[in-house]
Parts: structure tokens; sequence; C-alpha cells
């Protein structure tokens, strides 16, 4: 695979709906009839619509009570590598700084005073591993330097302990976009289970909108944006339908960790999807990615299944190894094109 992301590529690729191996770049766009609306304005999805398949595998797939102990023992040499000068030094030499950079996506729908509203995408920090406190506070102090509009956070804030969640206190109050800060879980956030209501809450009192299966409505000189979140398709149980119940004749941007899961977003037209977990390979020789995590080879950068949009952002942070090759850190702010060539 290309960079697509340094390049500013699109992609696109043929699916198989019914062994939902690959996704369908020529999947016909719904109209407004093929989708029901409640006198409410929600909308339901068809029940036969195409879902996205679960990650399988002894890396990809969910976690079994064995898994979980491999995990946190590989976590503990994360730690113990980060206290070391050796682990710190490997960090510093094989983990770029943060790329913070501009990318234009042009939808095809939406009103006009929506153009050039800009979203940060913050995802895979995994704070805790060889990214503290201290870190994070300069990261975001250069996020907000950019002006966002919205800062969106992809999942993985956290590696492998709840209490690291508690790292984010002083970083969060850098941010001051306009529009509010929102996030969804990752696989990581779900280490212990599936109950993260202190996670959740904790951001929640932060002024962070977790979009934990539901959606919210911005607005911009009264033009409609509405921003969604689902679960982690590995460890959670993602509800696309509920994200998008009250979604009216507006754009949609879709929060979902695992990219797999814009499977199911495209095929029921969702405008863009925001995803993370791949890191982009983290470790990757040129088109070789030992490491992707995505069925479908969306690793990084943005493709396009009929008409909607997915990015993947390479992360910030890392897992297992304390090094990035060939996948160097990001914060892409997506500037939205409306009305726009």
């Amino acid at each position: 695979m290309t960079h697509a992301t340094d390049k500013h590529a699109r992609s696109t690729m043929s699916v198989d709906l019914d062994d939902a191996t690959c996704a369908d770049a020529e999947l016909p766009r719904r109209t407004q009839a093929e989708v029901a609306t409640t006198p409410s304005g929600a909308h339901r999805l068809p029940e036969q619509r195409p879902r996205a398949p679960r990650p399988s595998g002894p890396l990809s797939g969910k976690r079994t009570p064995l898994r979980r102990f491999l995990a946190r023992s590989t976590a503990a040499v994360n730690r113990a590598l980060d206290a070391l000068p050796p682990g710190r030094w490997l960090h510093r030499a094989f983990c770029p700084r943060v790329h913070i950079h501009h990318v234009d996506v042009h939808l095809s729908r939406g009103h006009p005073k929506l153009d050039g509203l800009e979203i940060a995408f913050l995802s895979d920090l995994h704070a805790g591993s060889f990214l503290d406190a201290d870190e994070l506070v300069d990261l975001f102090r250069r996020v907000q330097a950019e002006q966002p509009d919205v800062v969106c956070f992809g999942g993985d804030l956290i590696n492998t302990r709840e209490r690291e969640i508690l790292l984010y206190k002083d970083a969060l109050a850098e941010l001051s976009p306009p529009f509010g800060i929102f996030a969804v879980p990752g696989n990581h956030d779900h280490f212990f289970g599936t109950d993260i209501g202190l996670w959740e809450s904790w951001l929640t009192e932060h002024g962070v909108n977790v979009l934990n299966n539901r959606g919210q409505r911005i607005e911009r000189d009264g033009a409609g944006l509405w921003i969604a979140g689902v679960d982690d398709l590995t460890e959670g149980t993602p509800d696309l339908e509920s994200a998008l119940a009250g979604v009216q004749d507006e754009p949609v941007v879709l929060l979902a960790h695992h990219p797999d899961f814009f499977f199911e977003a495209a095929a029921v037209d969702v405008d863009l999807t925001l995803s993370g977990h791949t890191h982009g390979g983290q470790v990757r020789f040129g088109n070789i990615v030992p490491l992707h995590h995505s069925r479908f080879d969306w690793i990084e950068g943005r493709h396009e299944v009929a008409g909607s949009q997915l990015y993947v952002g390479r992360g910030i942070g890392v897992t297992f190894l304390p090094l990035r090759i060939g996948a160097p850190p990001e914060v892409p702010i997506l500037r939205l094109r409306v009305g726009s060539v």
C-alpha cells in the first residue's frame, strides 16, 4: 500500500457483501425514501444493511482471559522500558515529532456555511506508554495553536490502566475549540472489560462529549453538522442506528476507532468516517506492513467507497514497541470543503 496520507490520495476497493471480505466501491448511495424516518426525525436504518465484520485472529480479535494476561505482561515490559534510559532513547530515536497537518475533505452535501470548518483528529495516544502528562500538555498546546473548530479523539486514549486517563487533566485544559471536544472509546480503553463508565464519566467531567453510540448536532451560523460516534468494533458493541438517531438533512461525521467499521458506515452513506487503531502499521518497510489490523487494508490516509469517505489517522502513541518506522505520528486537521472544488 502506498502512503496515501502524505500524498492525499484516495483509494477504492471492491466488496462482496455476502462474505464481507472487501469494500464495494460501486455501492449506490441511498435515497431519502430508502431510509425510513420517524416523526421525531430519527433515522431507522435498514435491517438488511451490510454489517461491519468483527475482527478475529490471535492479534486482532477480541481479548480472551489468556490474551488479557499476556497483554498486561507486555504492558509491564512497556512501562519498564519507559522508565529506563535505553527505552526512552529508542523512543526518541525512532519516534519522530508528531506531525500536525491540514487535509481538505470535499463533502457532496451540506450548507455552504460549513465550508472551511476544521476538525482536529487525535487518535491512539496510549497515554502512560512513552507519553506522560507534560508531553500531552505540549501536544495539546500545539493543536490549540492551529485553532481548530472541533477536536475529536478517535479512541485508545489510555494504554492498559484506568488511572492513565488522569494524565489528561492539565492537557484538556489547553483545548478550547468553539464547537466542542468529542471522543469515542477504542479497544485499549476497554482493557478491563465492557464497562468503561469511569473512563466516560471522567472525560465528561472534564469537558469532553463522549459519543458512545450516540450523536450530537453542532451548528455553524445555523448550518447543521451531525457528529456521531460508535463503540469499539473489537471490544465494544457498536450501534450505528443509535449514533444516527436524530440526524436530519445534514452531513454526518462519524468517529469509529476501528477503520473496518467504515464497511457498515459507507452502506448508509455516512459522509465522513474518522478512524485510527492501525497506527499506520507503526513499523513498516515501504509497502511491507507486518501488522495492519484491517482486513480491508485501510491502514492510513484517505479512502472512498460509493461517495462515502474514510480517513485513517496514523495516531500519536505506540504500543508493544517504543518506536515507529515508516509510520510517523500525526494529528490531521480535516478542513471540510462544501460547495467548492
